[in-house]
């Protein structure tokens, strides 16, 4: 898809502004705390939920003497390049609203999924040094963009460990364990089920995000080696094959069962899909220990590139919008990021503008105090 004009009035900071985008490159340039990033969310709100995760009482700016927020994207899609699309978000007497071509939607969330974007802030840099639930939520997220079954796979799993998890923690040593058992037997059926489903979920996009981060990353760093592993708490292989699926379901429920001298000790299910996680290595080093920063917000970026050509492959052509992606760079990944993402219209923040002195082409506004300056086409 493509944004062809975009009107923003009241939105934060900003009063009001109409914008005409390049249509691959758009640069926000200034310093901290003046609307670079208010512009990205306002995008990202007529194509779902804030990637902020902001509340819409958050986007009224504060003493306006005309308090209503208007929100207008024209956009046009790669399936009908030729015919014109209009997305309207309003906020009035903290009422929202927003039409979809003139028709009302009852949630932000029926355009999630379907007006495709891609995200990167400098909270993704969790993805390298953070914890492993913040990359099986990101593994989740990119599955769950490609096909819902996913959520729902994964939901039924989650409300199945949470019912597990209920039983261990109130069994004490003086119980019944033949009475109880039963129980928890029951729920492991459930978990090696969906677990597996879950599983193989994630491996479907992990192998795709592995092999097109990994060669993205050698052009970003000009010939460094990423490594991409996907740890399973079950499976201590990632060759799992689909047509196995009643033997990888007895592996996943004997292990379960075998476990629960440990569950009893620490009341609650220590093996499983949420205990998973994905390993990095650059050059053989693992990442979370010894990366640079640089490599660290390299590495998280071109999972986001990778993202967004896995979902170019499957349907639409996603918007980017990168959130403070040059910091800590050196010039030849400024370079690449800023010439070689072809096929999207990009968004990027940044507080130098000599960040983007190797920019070939695309716009630039200088951003202050809310109002934006276009000062190259």
């Amino acid at each position: 898809m493509r944004i062809t004009k975009f009107y923003l009035k009241n939105f934060r900071n900003i009063k009001e502004q109409e914008f005409i985008f390049d249509k691959n490159m758009n640069i926000f340039c200034g310093d901290n705390a003046q609307g670079k990033t208010n512009i990205c969310e306002a995008i990202s709100l007529c194509m779902g939920p804030s990637f902020r995760g902001s509340r819409p009482s958050a986007f009224i700016p504060f003493n306006s003497e005309k308090p209503d927020t208007v929100i207008r994207m024209n956009f046009t899609t790669s399936f009908n390049t030729e015919s014109e699309n209009i997305i309207e978000y309003t906020m009035s007497n903290n009422k929202r609203e927003i039409t979809y071509n003139g028709l009302p939607l009852k949630s932000a969330m029926e355009l999630y999924g379907v007006l495709k974007y891609v995200v990167f802030t400098p909270d993704h840099l969790e993805l390298v040094k953070g914890e492993p639930k913040q990359r099986r939520e990101y593994l989740d997220s990119v599955a769950m963009m490609q096909t819902p079954v996913h959520l729902k796979k994964l939901s039924r799993y989650n409300k199945a460990l949470k019912n597990k998890n209920n039983i261990l923690s109130v069994i004490t040593p003086y119980d019944d364990l033949t009475l109880i058992k039963p129980q928890l037997d029951s729920w492991n059926e459930v978990l090696a089920g969906e677990g597996l489903n879950v599983t193989y979920g994630r491996l479907k996009y992990f192998s795709q995000l592995e092999r097109i981060a990994s060669q993205l990353y050698e052009g970003l760093s000009g010939g460094e080696k990423l490594e991409m592993k996907y740890y399973s708490s079950i499976f201590d292989r990632d060759d799992l094959k689909a047509e196995d699926v009643a033997g990888l379901y007895a592996e996943y429920y004997k292990r379960l069962q075998g476990d629960l001298d440990n569950e009893l000790k620490y009341k609650y299910t220590t093996l499983g899909v949420h205990h998973d996680d994905i390993n990095f290595k650059i050059n053989g080093e693992n990442a979370k220990e010894f990366a640079s920063q640089g490599q660290k917000r390299s590495t998280a970026l071109v999972l986001k590139l990778a993202e967004a050509e896995i979902i170019r492959g499957r349907s639409e052509t996603p918007i980017m919008i990168l959130d403070d992606v040059l910091s800590e760079l050196d010039d030849n990944r400024k370079d690449f990021i800023l010439n070689h993402i072809v096929n999207s219209q990009v968004f990027i923040t940044c507080c130098n503008i000599s960040d983007v002195k190797k920019l070939d082409s695309g716009r630039i506004w200088n951003v202050k105090k809310g109002e934006f300056e276009c000062i190259s086409t």
